[in-house]
C-alpha cells in the first residue's frame, strides 16, 4: 500500500479517496503503517453500534458538535473540542443523539487492517454486512 507523506490541504483526501458508510461520510487524511486520519461526519441520530477494535486505539477530536460515547457502563458526552480516547480491546459505541450533525477528527493507531475494512465498507447500506467484514478485519461487533 502506498503511504501518506507532504500535505493534504483542505478539500482534498488520501488518494481522493471519499467513503461513505451507512450513508455517512468518511474521508481518510492520513495513511501510514502506524496510524490513520480521518475526517468523519455523524448525522443527527446516527450511530456506530458497540463494536471492539482488537488492533487499533482509537481516538476522536470533536470539531463540531456533540457525541455520545458507551464504554465500560459508562456514557461520555463529548462536545466541540474534546478529545475521546478508546483504547484497544475495549468495547465502545458511537451516538450522535443530538439532532445536529457533528464533525470529527478520528485517528486509528495503528492502521494494521482498518484501512482496507473501511475500502471494504464504503457504499455499504447494510449494517449486518458491514458487521460480517468488521470480523474479517479484526472489529468484533458486539
Amino acid at each position: 500500500m502506498e503511504f501518506s507523506k507532504g500535505a493534504t490541504f483542505a478539500g482534498e483526501s488520501f488518494k481522493g479517496q471519499k467513503w461513505t458508510i451507512l450513508g455517512e461520510p468518511y474521508l481518510p487524511l492520513h495513511v501510514s503503517e502506524t496510524s490513520m486520519l480521518m475526517h468523519a461526519e455523524f448525522g443527527p441520530e446516527s450511530f456506530v453500534p458497540t463494536h471492539v477494535h482488537d488492533l487499533q486505539d482509537e481516538i476522536l477530536y470533536l470539531l463540531e458538535g456533540r457525541l455520545e460515547f458507551e464504554t465500560e457502563g459508562k456514557v461520555i458526552t463529548a462536545s466541540t473540542g474534546d478529545t475521546v480516547t478508546l483504547p484497544r480491546g475495549i468495547p465502545h459505541a458511537i451516538f450522535n443523539r443530538s439532532g445536529a450533525l457533528a464533525r470529527a477528527l478520528v485517528v486509528v493507531s495503528p492502521t494494521a487492517t482498518m484501512y482496507d475494512y473501511m475500502v471494504a465498507i464504503d457504499g455499504l447500506v447494510d449494517p449486518a454486512e458491514v458487521m460480517r467484514l468488521g470480523a474479517e478485519h479484526e472489529v468484533r461487533f458486539i
